[in-house]
């Protein structure tokens, strides 16, 4: 549910950014803003706090992040602030870069196999993989021993199994039904 709403925020800050040729520096700003409450417990402990008014909320946000944020930024704070829905600022950044990425024409891709990859295997695989989608890829690689062998990917919301396991799971299912 706040990954839908986090959308809709997301959605209205970068239609802003967009109309007044900011994408990147409002992510960064964002992503700032983000990190400083992610690193400050005492911080985000007063934001979420429900006996803190909203007016000391804004007031606090505004001379904390006066610096670091524009005002589509502050204005975000304080509308997240306003409608109690303050615990949702990592899911509208993780949002908006989502969008950001997609006119950019970046494309994020999480790699699992069973043994670590070198970064030749890692470069040969980003290239190839981005000439057949035609994106720039991010790649993210993680280690998975259980997998056996292969290799795991996720694009987007779209996982390909080319592990021994997930063969083997197949074969498995073949098996109990019978073909």
């Amino acid at each position: 549910m706040s990954e839908i709403v986090a959308n809709r925020y997301a959605k209205a800050l970068f239609e802003v950014a967009e109309e007044r040729n900011a994408i990147d520096s409002i992510e960064t700003q964002l992503s700032l803003v983000t990190k400083a409450l992610d690193e400050n417990e005492d911080l985000s402990r007063v934001l979420m706090h429900p006996q803190v008014s909203a007016e000391n909320k804004k007031a606090l946000v505004g001379k904390l992040f006066e610096e670091t944020a524009g005002l589509e930024v502050l204005n975000l704070l304080r509308l997240l602030i306003d409608r109690k829905r303050e615990s949702i600022i990592d899911d509208v950044l993780e949002a908006y870069t989502h969008m950001a990425d997609v006119t950019r024409g970046i494309l994020d891709v999480t790699v699992t196999t069973a043994v670590p990859l070198d970064e030749d295997e890692k470069q040969d695989l980003a290239e190839r993989l981005g000439e057949v989608l035609g994106k720039q890829l991010r790649m993210h690689v993680k280690v998975k021993e259980d997998i056996i062998g292969g290799i795991l990917l996720r694009i987007g919301d779209r996982l390909y199994d080319g592990t021994l396991a997930g063969k083997l799971a197949g074969f498995k299912q073949e098996i109990k039904v019978g073909k």
